[in-house]
């Protein structure tokens, strides 16, 4: 037991190096383009394709309130997606929401 020990003790007084913090870190820059590049490009798809058989049966089963909500939220969300994906297009609806109460950013 006293072995076990002074080994733990050996152990515990011995100088280990510094680690090299250089090799730990990242160096590259961390962005969302790929994450947001696949989300339109296998997400969005999917889901109008979701939407459009939704709108399909409902029209074949003669539910047209439902077809009219779904196709207008379908709208509404397509409008989201747009804007969040484009850059720009959040600052022009910005300037385009403050030109209605008369301001000009």
């Amino acid at each position: 037991m006293s072995v076990i020990a002074s080994t733990v003790v050996a152990l515990a007084n011995a100088a280990h190096p510094v680690p090299d913090i250089s090799i730990v870190a990242q160096e590259t820059q961390v962005s969302t383009g790929g994450l947001r590049k696949w989300i339109e490009d296998n997400i969005v798809f999917t889901i109008l394709v979701v939407i459009a058989c939704v709108v399909l049966t409902g029209g074949l089963r003669g539910n047209l309130s439902k077809v009219f909500t779904v196709g207008g939220l379908t709208l509404v969300g397509l409008a989201f997606v747009g804007i969040a994906t484009s850059e720009t297009a959040a600052k022009g609806l910005g300037n385009w929401v403050l030109g209605l109460f008369g301001i000009n950013a």
